[in-house]
């Protein structure tokens, strides 16, 4: 528990650094309105001991003044403290989920790909809204409600010494009650949270597979497995709603017997001449300020439990360590060739399994080299570590004789574009996914782009053009009418260096065509890797790298390794008589 709050507290000087002044000026401000409040108790006492029973009928007016003033101390530092305290702590909880965003973005892909999109969501939004409200616990509410628990106390020990005991040992039945039932009440948040966040993950996971879904005709059972999921929140939500009410009567009833225990105690004295009724009166509005401060601290540090779940929950995401680190001192990469050359390249997603072994190759400027070989030689990762998304395990990739690990990431990424196998496009309307990632470009220079990409002839088919919104994923999309998009904006970038995962996969044989004459086109200012899978692509490159078993065991030119009758001519057989079978399958099912 103590590392915990160790832990806590190093998050808060972390988190609102900077900003003690604004925290103690609200702080003095919620103890400035805590003490007029105490005025109310002294007012009821001198009310009626003074004005009622000594027939002050003068003083009324002047009271009456005196409770305005108050009144008006009480709402103006109240809203000041409010303001100052809630604006802090919500910067605070905006730099946690910012940071928490950005550092899950640098995570490793292996990481990330087992994780569920609405477990990342809860962890971003809901572990951090944990964390900041137990901020204000600890820095604000905690020590106030301490400081003025004695002060009260003290206040009625003064008024009378046997009636204060009597309050606090009925305040403590109060406490027990509370505590009973607020560990039961924690266990139930935890579990109804842990069952939220797993029905959040399965809507959203199954939504963005809907197609799939349909395909396989499970909508049924998806159905049912969440209204399964549901019917187990819905009796979470009961059990945990009941129990609240039991605890809420529970406590009601204790508060009418401390209410009534006074009263009949009070009274007595009352009558006994030991107390006056003002003090009757006055003890019971004061301990009624006592109450909801001893609760409120033994509902912080029963609630601190819930805390430190979230607590463990973000720091098991803040401590990721990115998958690329960038060097201290890193420089920024000036392509002026453009040369990529991979020297001695090996890498392996874990190091039992090599993936690549052995790299080496040179990318010319002004040239297209397409990398070719069989489902899972390799080829999708050399691309990868082209743009550093992975660090090789040996060896080293260079631009310009520049070693690519001794640049900055943006700097590298400014120069390299990779468009990636089945590219994801974001909600929102085509001109914005064209211009994703790109500076603002002008209306002429987005339009080129689509053309280049054979885009431009559909988009202008559509209801809005350019502004038409295609859904999350592009789901209002087709697959090439996806691809092509992300093509425009590979154009639209200008990269010196553009390496391209199979960027005609999902494209018809005419708009295929248009696509290899915008990629010779781009050949004249920018060096060109494709990753190919079809016959057609590798006949308009350069220059031919054949991958097998992570090794480059060809290079050359088409008829040069067609010539050759090796491992290359083997693939390219494979890969025509796969395109004609599609070729067949789309003239049958049109």
């Amino acid at each position: 528990m103590f590392k915990d709050l160790a832990t806590l507290w190093k998050l808060i000087k972390i988190y609102l650094k900077g900003k003690t002044p604004a925290i103690a000026f609200g702080f003095l401000t919620a103890l400035v309105f805590a003490l007029v409040g105490l005025a109310t108790p002294y007012i009821t006492k001198f009310l009626i001991d003074v004005i009622f029973h000594g027939q002050r009928e003068d003083l009324l007016l002047p009271l009456l003044f005196f409770c305005g003033a108050v009144l008006v101390v009480m709402s103006f530092t109240g809203i000041i403290s409010d303001y100052v305290l809630v604006n802090c702590f919500e910067r605070a909880k905006l730099s946690m989920r910012h940071d928490l965003f950005t550092r899950l973005q640098k995570a490793p892909f292996d990481f990330l790909s087992v994780q569920r999109s609405g477990e990342l969501n809860y962890r971003v939004f809901g572990d951090t809204e944990s964390i900041e409200t137990f901020f204000s616990r600890l820095l604000i509410n905690i020590p106030l409600d301490l400081l003025f628990s004695v002060i009260i106390g003290a206040i009625m020990i003064g008024w009378h010494f046997e009636m204060a005991v009597f309050v606090f040992f009925v305040l403590s039945l109060q406490v027990l009650v509370i505590t009973g039932f607020r560990k039961p009440l924690l266990r139930y948040a935890l579990l109804r949270k842990g069952q939220s966040q797993s029905l959040s993950g399965f809507v959203v996971e199954r939504f963005r597979n809907i197609q799939l879904i349909r395909a396989l005709n499970t909508e049924e059972a998806e159905a049912a497995n969440f209204k399964k999921g549901l019917g187990e929140l819905m009796r979470l939500n009961v059990r945990s709603f009941m129990l609240g009410r039991i605890s809420e009567l529970s406590v009601t009833v204790v508060n009418n017997i401390w209410s009534f225990g006074i009263l009949w105690y009070g009274g007595t004295l009352v009558l006994a001449g030991e107390i006056t009724l003002g003090t009757l009166m006055a003890f019971l509005l004061i301990s009624g300020m006592l109450y909801p401060r001893i609760a409120s601290i033994s509902g912080a540090v029963l609630s601190f439990q819930d805390v430190r779940a979230s607590l463990h929950r973000f720091l098991e995401y803040y401590q990721v360590p990115p998958a690329i680190l960038e060097r201290p001192g890193a420089t920024e990469l000036r392509v002026k060739e453009g040369k990529v050359v991979c020297e001695n390249l090996a890498f392996g997603y874990t190091p039992a399994r090599p993936v690549l072994r052995g790299i080496n190759a040179t990318f010319a400027p002004g040239s297209i080299t397409a990398v070719v070989g069989r489902s899972g030689a390799g080829k999708s990762t050399l691309a990868k570590l082209l743009v550093r998304l992975y660090d090789p395990a040996a060896g080293r990739i260079l631009i310009d004789d520049t070693d690519i690990k001794q640049v900055t990431l943006r700097s590298l990424r400014r120069s390299v574009g990779y468009l990636v196998q089945g590219e994801f496009l974001f909600s929102g309307t085509i001109w914005e996914n064209i211009c994703y990632g790109v500076n603002p470009p002008g209306e002429e220079a987005v339009v080129a782009a689509a053309k280049k990409a054979a885009a431009y002839d559909f988009i202008m088919q559509l209801p809005d053009g350019f502004y038409t919104r295609i859904g999350e994923g592009g789901m209002r999309l087709s697959g090439g009418e996806a691809q092509r998009i992300a093509l425009a904006r590979a154009f639209l970038a200008g990269y010196k260096i553009v390496v391209l995962d199979e960027p005609t996969s999902f494209i018809d044989p005419q708009t295929e065509s248009a696509i290899h004459n915008a990629l010779l086109a781009l050949k004249r200012t920018s060096t060109v890797i494709v990753i190919a899978h079809r016959p057609s692509t590798v006949k308009i490159a350069d220059k031919i790298l054949v991958l097998a078993e992570g090794r480059i065991v060809e290079e050359g030119l088409h008829e040069e390794l067609l010539a050759k009758g090796g491992v290359y001519a083997a693939i390219y057989a494979e890969l025509g008589e796969e395109t004609r079978g599609k070729e067949r399958l789309g003239e049958y099912s049109a």
